[in-house]
C-alpha cells in the first residue's frame, strides 16, 4: 500500500469546504497534518467553530486547527454569501465544538509545520488565499517545503459566480491570489469549470442522510440545504472535487496555461485571465503571468463514486 500523502488544508468552512473536509478526513490516501482557517464563506470565528464542530461530529483524530487571517491582505473583502445558511454550514444544528483551536496564528502554524516536516507537504487551498499569501510573503523560503498547491479558485472558460468574470475565492482577496499564483510554486488550479461538473441529486442526498456514518449524513444534509436554497433537484460536491483531484489525479484533465489575476478596480477585478492563444510568439503580455496546471474537466461519475466510497455510502448513489 502506498504511503499516505501529507497534506495541509486551508479552508473557510462553509458547506462546500465541509464536504471537502469530510472527504479528506475519510480518505486513507491523505495524511491530514493540520487545518488552517481564513475568513471567506463566513467570518473567521464562525469558520473555526464550523471546522471544529465538523471534526467533533465525525469523531476525527486530534488534527490541529489554527485560526488565521480575518480579512483580505489589502481590502475589506466580500460579505459572506447567503447560500451557506445562517451558520455557514447549512444550519444542520450540530452541537457546539468540544475541541479547541491551536494556540498560534495559522501563518505561524503553517511555517512551523512545513519547516518541521521531513518531506515537502501538499497544500490544499479551498478558500481565499490570504493565509497562504501572508505565509509566502513573510517566509519566502518556505516554498522549498511545499510539494504542490491545489487551489480551488478562478474560472477558466466558465462564467464567474461572484462577478461576470470572477469566482468568489479570488474575488474576495485578488491580491492574495495574485501573490500565490505568481509565486512560481507548482500549482494545480481547480476553477469553476470542473467545480460545476460533479453533482449529487436531491434523492441521493436524502439517501445519504439515512446512512450509518456521521460523515455521510452530514454531507447529505449540506447537499439538501443547497438543493432547497437554489430550488434545484441536484447540488454540487464543490470544493470536495479539489480534494478528489488530489486523491485521484487520473480523474482530472489538466492543461498548462499562463494565468494573470486582474487587480484593477473595474468590473473585471478578481478575474483569472488565461492566455489560451494558439500562437503567442511576438505578442507581448502585459502584467504578471505564471504558468499553472488548470483542471478543465473531471470524470464526474468517478469522483461521485470516490466520495461515496470514502464516506461509506456507495449504496446512496443512483448509478
Amino acid at each position: 500500500m502506498t504511503e499516505a500523502l501529507p497534506v495541509l488544508l486551508d479552508v473557510d468552512t462553509g458547506g462546500d469546504d465541509a464536504l471537502a473536509l469530510l472527504l479528506a478526513m475519510a480518505s486513507p490516501t491523505l495524511d491530514v497534518r493540520g487545518i488552517t482557517c481564513v475568513a471567506g464563506n463566513c467570518a473567521l470565528e464562525q469558520v473555526v467553530s464550523n471546522t471544529l464542530t465538523l471534526l467533533d461530529a465525525i469523531d476525527a483524530p486530534p488534527v490541529p486547527v489554527a485560526a488565521g487571517m480575518d480579512r483580505p491582505v489589502l481590502n475589506p473583502g466580500l460579505p459572506a454569501p447567503a447560500l451557506h445558511g445562517g451558520d455557514g454550514m447549512g444550519d444542520l444544528g450540530l452541537p457546539a465544538p468540544r475541541r479547541c483551536r491551536a494556540g498560534e496564528h495559522a501563518v505561524e502554524f503553517l511555517r512551523r509545520t512545513l519547516s518541521d516536516a521531513d518531506e515537502p507537504v501538499t497544500l490544499i487551498c479551498l478558500a481565499p488565499l490570504s493565509n497562504i499569501a501572508m505565509l509566502l510573503r513573510m517566509y519566502p523560503r518556505i516554498g522549498e517545503k511545499i510539494e504542490r498547491l491545489y487551489v480551488m479558485g478562478g474560472t477558466y472558460a466558465a462564467p464567474g459566480n461572484t462577478t461576470p468574470a470572477g469566482e468568489f475565492n479570488v474575488c474576495h482577496d485578488p491580491e492574495a491570489a495574485s501573490i500565490v499564483l505568481q509565486s512560481g510554486l507548482p500549482v494545480t488550479l481547480y476553477p469553476l469549470d470542473p467545480f460545476m461538473q460533479v453533482r449529487i441529486t436531491e434523492e441521493e442526498a436524502k439517501a445519504l442522510t439515512q446512512s450509518k456514518g456521521a460523515g455521510a449524513r452530514i454531507a447529505g444534509g449540506i447537499i439538501l440545504h443547497y438543493c432547497r436554497f437554489f430550488g434545484m433537484a441536484f447540488s454540487l460536491i464543490g470544493d470536495a472535487g479539489t480534494v478528489a483531484t488530489v486523491i485521484d489525479p487520473e480523474g482530472a484533465t489538466t492543461v498548462g496555461k499562463p494565468v494573470h489575476v486582474e487587480l484593477s478596480s473595474g468590473v473585471t477585478r478578481g478575474a483569472t485571465v488565461f492566455d489560451r492563444r494558439i500562437l503567442t510568439d511576438g505578442f507581448a503580455r502585459e502584467g504578471e503571468w505564471t504558468e499553472v496546471d488548470v483542471v478543465t474537466k473531471v470524470d464526474a461519475p468517478r469522483y461521485r463514486k470516490l466520495m461515496a466510497v470514502a464516506l461509506g455510502a456507495l449504496e446512496a448513489l443512483d448509478e
